[in-house]
Formats: structure tokens, C-alpha cells, sequence
């Protein structure tokens, strides 16, 4: 099955990449001028505060919040009052290795939700198309989804002919399969000009300045999620277009052909059908084709999926039916993580079943789905109570948190008060400020239908 590539450029105030497989959204993503993405940008941060007991430093790089440095993220080269232990065993106190007022060159590896400060890391790495280089740690490796043992052989041999500084480690990513060592040695080269040129501007630079950062949404999702499956890239603005080719010749040269200027005054997306299929991502039920449906809710802690049979008609083989829809929330709950880009804990409610080959078929059915997310995935068994749990890694905030705010009125439950009650809590109000005393005036602002409740029933 071919893949599409759409990429939405036309207003700067908001980029969007979706990609359609059959006529399907297979993958989705957005970044926003007020909430652009900071995850691998690397800055010149100064420690703002020790916290031995989280065994962690608060790090001001320049953002609205400090960023979060665990203590076995910091480089030996930033200790301060020990040596490095050369076995490697165990992290010492937070307080021996940095101290307050300290320079520190930082990498943010997770953008946390809500009120909470990015996580940082001073081990820095560079995603190339086929490589990334880790500075800090020496250690190579091969994508674990690189199966197939000649071809990981075959990547180490070539790999360790490439010449790398002593201070830098590989990993090679999943796209290098069946790349030559011209390619391999492209990319290489490419980045050990941009980690030299990093480091000349960690020098020069002042604290809190931007020493690094990320390349936005359209190249990030080219080099990150491009594959041969790809059969066409669509871009609705030229300037973005004409970016994007000039990569394509970088990571790609043969297969620049594949990227077009899509030149219809109809928009991209309703052009190919997905704009509706953007809108539900948004919506907390997902109806399935059984007529059954999937409700996700979000909560502080973690996130709730519940499997209705809806108006699926269960008929007198329940068993049958429940491992039919199942099998189809599995799938459409991976997918729909996955387009969510929802990270933490996940409860997932399926429908009861009693046979032991049904419940270990929807189990696998999900993992399957699962291994096409590059967030890493951890899932558990189904309960006696029908309950499957999961992790699923974090990486940024939810799509949904780029795109909304909490709602002023019912602080994010998605329900107010009743007008009768609405009414009562006003005239409390009213009365323990009469209890207080020394009230000559009362003014209250309050909706219409709660002024009239108030007028004709009270």
C-alpha cells in the first residue's frame, strides 16, 4: 500500500503533515507559532537549583520554565567536586556533581504537559536521516527494528569503517536499511559539521541562548518518517515546496522527483478527503465500522478507553460478536494514539470475553499495531475485569494541548451548572456577604437565563 504525504503550509500561524494510506489519515501532525516544538534544540543553560531529593537540578535555559536535569543525565565533564568513577557504578549526590549558578549545555529530550518544565539531558545527540550521533557516549548501535541479522552485520561493517571523534557514539536508524556507505558517510559528514559548528557557538554565545535548534515540522517528519512507501509529496505553499526539495537533494537525491507544488485553490486536505478525519482526532468517541465505538478520556493521571458495542448487534453469540469488536477497537485504539500523540499510562476497557484464544488474539492484534509507533510501547495482559493496560512514551504534549485551551467556564469537565443551581450558589453568595456586615450595594454579572430564573422564580 502506497503512501501520501500532505504538508499544509499556507498560513504560518499553523503547519499541519498528514499522511494517507488508502484514503485513511495514517499519520498526522501539527506545530503552531505559539506552542513550537523545543524537543532536541540544545541551549546554554545555568543551574537555578540542587534538589537532592529528586536527585535532580533545575535548569534556567531561556524558557518560561526551567527544564529538569536528573543527575545520571549529567556528563562526567561537568562534575564538580568528585572524579567520574570509572567502573560506572552508581550516580553520585546531586550536590557533588553541579552546583548552583553553574553553565551547562542542554539537549530538552521530553516536552512535559500542563505546568511542568521539559526534561533536559547534557548527553547531546543529532538525528540525521540515517544516523544519529550521540556526543558523550561512545556506545554504537543498530534500531532494534532492524530485524534481520545480515543487514545489521552488514550496517556494523560499514559503519565501522567511517571515522567518528572519540567523544561520539552512533546509532544507525531504521531508514538506513539498504543504504550504500556513500549515503551513510554523507550523513555522518553532514552532522560533524553541524556538531563543530555547535560547539563554536557554545562558546561564543552568551547563557540562555538558543545554541541549537530543531529544524521545523516539514523537514523534522521528512527525515524522521519518509520512507520508500512514500510515493508522493504534496506541499500547498511554494516557498515551503521549494525548502522541502532542496532537502529532498540532501537526504534523498533520487527521489526528489516525488515532491510537488499541489496548486488547486481547493484546500489540500478537503482536496483528499481528510479534513473531517483531523476533526475527530479532537473528539473523545471514535465510532468503528462494527457500529460499535471507543471512548478516550484524558485524565492528570492517565488515560481512560472504554470499548462500547454500541449499535453493534451482539445476537445470541455474545462471545463471537465482543471478540469482533475487539479486534477492531485494538487496531483503531492504536491508531488513534498514535494520531493523538497521547503518552503515559493508558487503561483500556474491552468489551468481556471468556475464551482464552480470543483474549490472546486481541492482545496480539494490538501489540501489532503498536510496533508501527515510533513512541516506544509497554503493554500488559487483559484482566480478569476485561482491563489492559499500557504505556506509551511521551514525547511532546498530546495534539489536542497544541490546539485547545482549557475552557474559562467549566475549568475542562466539558459541563457547568445547572441554572437552578447556578441560581442557589449566587444567592449563598449574596447571603455570607449580608452575614458579614457593612453591605450598602449587591452586583452580580450572570447569564441570561439564570437573571430570568431568578426574576420569575424566586
Amino acid at each position: 500500500m502506497t503512501t501520501k504525504m500532505l504538508i499544509n503550509a499556507l498560513e504560518p500561524e499553523e503547519y499541519r503533515v498528514a499522511f494517507i494510506k488508502d484514503g485513511m489519515l495514517d499519520g498526522f501532525h501539527i506545530e503552531t507559532s505559539t506552542a513550537e516544538e523545543i524537543r532536541g534544540n540544545i541551549y546554554k543553560g545555568i543551574v537555578e537549583r540542587v534538589e537532592p531529593r529528586l536527585h535532580a537540578c533545575f535548569v534556567n535555559f531561556g524558557s518560561e520554565k526551567n527544564g529538569l536535569l536528573p543527575a545520571d543525565e549529567i556528563h562526567p565533564e561537568y562534575y564538580q567536586t568528585i572524579r567520574p568513577d570509572p567502573t560506572g557504578k552508581g550516580v553520585p549526590p546531586i550536590g557533588k556533581l553541579v552546583k548552583k549558578g553553574q553553565e551547562l549545555l542542554v539537549q530538552v529530550t521530553r516536552e512535559m504537559p500542563g505546568r511542568k518544565g521539559p526534561h533536559l539531558t547534557t548527553y547531546l545527540s543529532l538525528a540525521g536521516r540515517y544516523l544519529v550521533l550521540t556526543v558523550g557516549r561512545t556506545t554504537n548501535g543498530i534500531s532494534r527494528k532492524i530485524e534481520d541479522e545480515k543487514e545489521r552485520q552488514r550496517l556494523k561493517s560499514i559503519m565501522g569503517r567511517l571515522k567518528l571523534p572519540e567523544e561520539i557514539g552512533y546509532i544507525v536508524r531504521t531508514v538506513a536499511v539498504g543504504q550504500n556507505k556513500k549515503e551513510l558517510s554523507r550523513d555522518l559528514n553532514r552532522l560533524l559539521r553541524i556538531w563543530k559548528d555547535i560547539k563554536k557557538r557554545a562558546k561564543q554565545s552568551p547563557t540562555l541562548s538558543v545554541i541549537h535548534k530543531e529544524q521545523d515540522i516539514c523537514l523534522r517528519t521528512l527525515r524522521d518518517y519518509y520512507n520508500s512507501d512514500v510515493s508522493e509529496i504534496l506541499v500547498d505553499d511554494k516557498e515551503t515546496h521549494d525548502r522541502i526539495k532542496e532537502y529532498m537533494k540532501i537526504i534523498s537525491p533520487r527521489l526528489k522527483g516525488r515532491v510537488k507544488h499541489y496548486k488547486s485553490n481547493r484546500p489540500i486536505f478537503d482536496q483528499h478527503q481528510i479534513e473531517s478525519q483531523i476533526e475527530s482526532i479532537y473528539r473523545n468517541r471514535v465510532q468503528l465500522k462494527s457500529g460499535g465505538s471507543i471512548v478516550i478520556d484524558a485524565t492528570e493521571a492517565l488515560i481512560s478507553i472504554d470499548v462500547n458495542s454500541g449499535r453493534a448487534k451482539m445476537g445470541k453469540n455474545m462471545e463471537s460478536m465482543a471478540y469482533k469488536n475487539n479486534l477492531e477497537a485494538a487496531s483503531e485504539i492504536a491508531r488513534q494514539l498514535r494520531l493523538r500523540d497521547m503518552g503515559g499510562l493508558v487503561v483500556i476497557d474491552f468489551i468481556d470475553m471468556r475464551d482464552r484464544k480470543h483474549i490472546r488474539e486481541v492482545e496480539k492484534v494490538l501489540r501489532e499495531e503498536l510496533r508501527k509507533d515510533r513512541a516506544k510501547t509497554d503493554t500488559s495482559h487483559i484482566s480478569k475485569f476485561g482491563l489492559l493496560e499500557l504505556s506509551r512514551e511521551r514525547l511532546r504534549p498530546s495534539i489536542q494541548s497544541r490546539s485547545y485551551r482549557t475552557c474559562h467556564y467549566c475549568q475542562g469537565r466539558g459541563t457547568i451548572m445547572s441554572v437552578e443551581s447556578a441560581a442557589v450558589s449566587l444567592l449563598r453568595r449574596i447571603w455570607m456577604g449580608l452575614w458579614k456586615g457593612g453591605v450598602t450595594e449587591v452586583k452580580g454579572v450572570l447569564p441570561v437565563e439564570v437573571a430570568a430564573y431568578l426574576q420569575n422564580r424566586k
